[in-house]
């Protein structure tokens, strides 16, 4: 299958609406990237000292988006993109490269490589052999088109507080679920049952994927789903959002009342600008802010039920 790749270089007030622009119009995945970053894991790392992630570069950031080829949606990209040049006050520079599914893959395959986060979570590429040690709880990936490798602040986020707050046997829904990370790191530190959803086909596909080569399908459900509809159908000990302000602020009542009492609410892919705004929002639906993250721009928050 053939896709184009589309590569958005662009300051950090315009990261999150051009982000917004791609979920919009349906993307195969869309990821956000600290061009430093790939420095970071551009060569294979000793297998004495597996890296802890550390984000602190400031921007520009790079977003990539898969679109299928069949579809012609740069003019609306274009016009998106001018729009949120214009309400943000920041230029942005668009490359679009056609690419295959088996050039996407490999070309992860240069610079992904295992590196731990928190105490004992160790992301370790399908492709990468690695010597574990008896305390490390490895999470296997394969992000093939889908947001969620662990190396973004955001997802990084998400993990640390799944390590620290997750005492076993909880109910979970990982709402966005991209890759599947975190709902992997869920069930392997002890989550009874985690419901991971995602609209995107391309996420769930590369999701279930990675559920299944973490041989964790009798705990793990991926299915494709509407957040904002389907999570009111359901209950929760924890619910995990690695999405975005726009996305997780019109969604919040739905989250909170999905929550079981003393449930726990993880959100990250929120910029450090629409923090008060989100810290509001959670406060109006009866969340308490137990723990608030920053790197960079970025924030990460656990917020419990009241």
């Amino acid at each position: 299958m053939k896709w184009i790749e589309i590569n958005v270089l662009i300051a950090g007030p315009g990261v999150e609406p051009a982000a917004a622009l791609f979920h919009r119009l349906g993307s195969g995945g869309v990821m956000i990237e600290d061009p430093q970053l790939a420095n970071t894991f551009a060569e294979p790392v000793d297998e004495d000292k597996a890296p802890r992630c550390d984000f602190s570069g400031l921007g520009p950031y790079r977003i990539k988006a898969y679109i299928h080829a069949e579809r012609e949606l740069q003019e609306q990209i274009s016009a998106g993109l001018d729009e949120v040049q214009s309400l943000c006050g920041c230029s942005y520079e668009v490359q679009y490269n056609e690419v295959e599914d088996k050039d996407w893959e490999d070309s992860w395959k240069q610079y992904y490589h295992t590196f731990k986060v928190g105490q004992r979570l160790l992301i370790k590429p399908s492709w990468e052999p690695w010597p574990a040690k008896e305390e490390d709880v490895v999470i296997e990936i394969d992000p093939g088109m889908a947001f969620g490798t662990g190396s973004h602040a955001s997802t990084r986020f998400c993990l640390l507080l799944i390590e620290k707050y997750l005492r076993g046997g909880e109910r979970v829904i990982d709402a966005g679920c991209g890759s599947g990370i975190l709902s992997l790191a869920a069930a392997k530190l002890g989550a009874a049952e985690v419901l991971a959803i995602d609209l995107d086909s391309v996420a769930v596909k590369v999701a279930a994927e990675n559920v299944e080569l973490n041989g964790l399908a009798d705990r793990i459900k991926v299915y494709a789903g509407d957040i904002y509809t389907d999570i009111g159908c359901e209950q929760a000990d924890l619910i995990m959002a690695n999405l975005t302000a726009d996305i997780i602020l019109p969604w919040l009542p739905a989250a909170a009342a999905a929550l079981n009492r003393s449930g726990w609410l993880f959100a990250s892919g929120i910029q450090d600008r629409r923090w008060p705004e989100m810290r509001q929002a959670m406060e109006q639906v009866g969340l308490v802010i137990e723990e608030v993250l920053f790197d960079a721009d970025w924030v990460g928050v656990a917020a419990r039920r009241s």
